[in-house]
């Protein structure tokens, strides 16, 4: 009778952000397990975004930005976000990446999953992968938080993780560089490891998985080797952007 009752009427649990508790029920969506003060903090990208990056767009927009115009339209990577990189999110990426509070990576996980399903449910990936930290960075940091992305999204859409990609050099942090500066300081930094066979990689539809989405020359230069190895469809997914 009590297991019954649970079922209808859930305990309160915290929010997924903070203490606020909040009732919800086991497969709610991450938006549903949080607190109305969270939400209010929160920007989710809805409605019509441009097609290759994800950035929000108004209908009146063409279908691909200017930025991404500007691109050579081979290096494109298809991207979808979940959030602007702003308010409440620009507060919890800090809090995961700089402050260690890795149990993060399961609702911002489980948020990236679900738009995955949204964007992506038509798209016959294979295997998900991550964008590398240098070694300097993983030992001083501790975990990789896109590995960590990367787990919780394999979960929740029953698809393996795969470490394919090596970061060659370390380069500083790129949130304070022009988008010039940015692409001069990540070209080549990203090969397929020694430990892929490349027959096999030839086959794969691939989902990278990173935190945030700046100006997509992460992701592009993850996604040249790729490309160079010949991968089928090479996909990727943020949290914020």
């Amino acid at each position: 009778m009590r297991r019954w009752w649970l079922t209808l009427f859930p305990l309160p649990k915290p929010c997924c952000f903070c203490t606020t508790p909040v009732r919800s029920f086991a497969f709610s969506s991450v938006w549903k397990q949080m607190c109305l003060s969270c939400q209010e903090q929160f920007f989710p990208i809805n409605g019509p975004v441009c097609q290759v990056c994800g950035r929000p767009m108004t209908e009146e927009d063409l279908s691909v930005c200017i930025d991404c115009r500007q691109l050579d339209s081979s290096t494109w990577v298809t991207n979808r976000s979940v959030v602007l990189y702003k308010g409440q999110a620009k507060k919890v990426i800090q809090w995961f990446k700089y402050q260690g509070l890795e149990r993060l990576a399961i609702p911002l996980g489980l948020w990236m999953a679900e738009s995955c399903y949204h964007y992506y449910r038509r798209v016959p990936l294979s295997l998900i992968t991550f964008v590398p930290l240098h070694p300097n960075r993983l030992h001083e940091r501790g975990f990789n938080q896109a590995e960590l992305l990367a787990q919780v999204i394999s979960q929740r859409l029953g698809l393996p993780v795969k470490e394919i990609l090596v970061r060659e050099r370390e380069t500083f942090s790129q949130s304070h560089r022009s988008r010039k500066e940015r692409l001069q300081a990540l070209q080549h930094v990203f090969k397929v490891s020694n430990r892929i066979d490349p027959g096999w990689l030839r086959q794969q539809h691939i989902l990278i998985v990173d935190d945030v989405y700046t100006t997509g020359s992460t992701l592009r230069e993850c996604a040249r080797p790729l490309r160079q190895a010949n991968v089928r469809q090479i996909f990727s997914v943020t949290f914020a952007r």
